[in-house]
């Protein structure tokens, strides 16, 4: 069963022209391959049944259609580098998982940064977010922060602004899309049977 903030959460990315996250535990949901979504989902015990954990997978990868077609959305997402070391569903896994983020790199509207560990400490330091941006005239722009009992919307556009600035600093804090790129080919080595 979905929950109704998960609900929600589905509905806004429809409408949404872009999507801002940053990532410090793991690999963002639009981003993840069948198998690494299983994986997470199994571990967060919000789901019991086999059934109840199928359902969630194909929704989340039904989900990553926003991604391609006519009007794909704008999606920029930045992973601290302990994303990338995280060994979600072992070594097969995870390589396959750091693959397709490669791949979905390729894509002109997906731009992926790293945040690597030599930066130190940093102000989205505090956990994941994503910011939804619409495409009407005058929208505000959502924050989503999700915890284990619920997705938190904010809204004010006070919330929305200090998001943005965390956002802002993150990726200017990352490595530049091409490095981090490298980042990653470098770890997928890490991952080889």
């Amino acid at each position: 069963m979905l929950s109704d903030t998960y609900i929600d959460q589905i509905e806004m990315e429809s409408i949404c022209a872009g999507i801002r996250t940053y990532q410090v535990q793991l690999i963002p949901g639009l981003l993840q391959t069948e198998e690494y979504g299983r994986a997470v989902t199994v571990a967060s015990r919000a789901w019991q049944t086999p059934e109840e954990i199928d359902q969630f997978v194909r929704v989340r990868l039904t989900r990553q259609e926003r991604l391609a077609g006519e009007s794909p959305i704008e999606y920029w997402a930045v992973l601290a580098e302990g994303v990338l070391h995280q060994q979600v569903g072992g070594t097969d896994v995870m390589r396959a998982q750091l693959h397709h983020l490669l791949a979905m790199a390729q894509r002109p509207n997906v731009t992926i940064q790293v945040l690597p560990f030599s930066r130190g400490a940093h102000s989205s330091m505090y956990g994941p977010y994503l910011l939804l941006s619409f495409p009407q005239m005058g929208s505000l722009d959502l924050v989503l922060t999700e915890t284990p009992t619920g997705n938190i919307w904010m809204e004010r556009e006070t919330e929305v602004a200090c998001y943005r600035a965390l956002f802002d600093d993150a990726r200017m804090a990352a490595l530049p899309p091409t490095e981090s790129l490298a980042l990653i080919q470098r770890v997928v080595k890490e991952y080889r049977p």
